[in-house]
């Protein structure tokens, strides 16, 4: 059903794009989309961004893999959490995948899911990149590369699955994902390895600049510190 239902929406944003005139002058029957989905839909369907589609269980990767190759679309899969069962068809297929690393929860559509999924499919020569999937944990995210490499993931392939492979899947590796003259300075200096817990980031730049480390909880503490000096009056007994 769900295929079903992404075929009729790609042939709307199709007609779409090729009858945009006509659909202007309300000549052209009624799609099943909003106007911005289809608008949103029109680079992919000429190709220009891929498709990405939220699947874990393998035989509905697999099914999504021949429904990309008919209908001709560059595709990423997201979540992917039984990708490791069908790693070779995934790089036979050339298709990337986007995984939290640490999914290893079983559940109706992901029965198997594994700590290992990242570095069996790296090993199978599939091109892999991690995501934390919520923005308030995206903190997490280097921790969850270094579960990857505690299971088996090489150092180097975790530190590109965070860096040069999003940027290169997503099309903006001229200006992201790689330390190269010209492209866009955002990056951490760390105190270690940034895969470890205690490691903790010394240096931040965005856009080139430095961003100050000091913060109201940082604040907090240095005020606190010592208990036996005078507080604040809102905090006098």
């Amino acid at each position: 059903a769900a295929l079903l239902a992404l075929r009729e929406a790609l042939e709307d944003a199709r007609d779409f794009a090729a009858n945009h005139r006509a659909f202007e002058s309300a000549e052209r029957r009624a799609y099943a989309l909003s106007r911005l989905d289809l608008e949103a839909l029109a680079p992919v369907v000429r190709g220009e961004l891929p498709l990405a589609v939220t699947v874990d269980r393998a035989s509905d990767i697999l099914a999504v893999l021949r429904f990309a190759d008919e209908q001709n679309l560059e595709l990423v899969l997201v979540g992917a959490a039984e990708a490791w069962m069908v790693a070779s068809e995934l790089a036979a297929a050339r298709v990337p995948v986007v995984i939290n690393p640490t999914n290893n929860l079983p559940d109706f559509e992901s029965l198997g899911a594994t700590l290992e999924n990242a570095m069996r499919l790296e090993k199978a020569g599939v091109t892999v990149a991690f995501a934390s999937f919520d923005a308030h944990n995206a903190r997490d995210l280097r921790h969850a590369a270094g579960e990857a490499v505690g299971y088996g993931m090489p150092w180097e392939a975790a530190l590109a699955a965070v860096t040069a492979v999003p940027a290169r899947i997503w099309g903006i590796a001229d200006g992201y994902g790689t330390l190269e003259p010209g492209k866009v300075a955002d990056l951490v200096v760390w105190s270690g390895d940034p895969f470890e817990l205690l490691t903790t980031a010394e240096l931040v730049f965005i856009d080139g600049r430095e961003v100050p480390a000091d913060t109201r909880q940082r604040q907090l503490l240095e005020r606190y510190r010592r208990l036996d000096e005078e507080l604040p009056p809102a905090y006098r007994p």
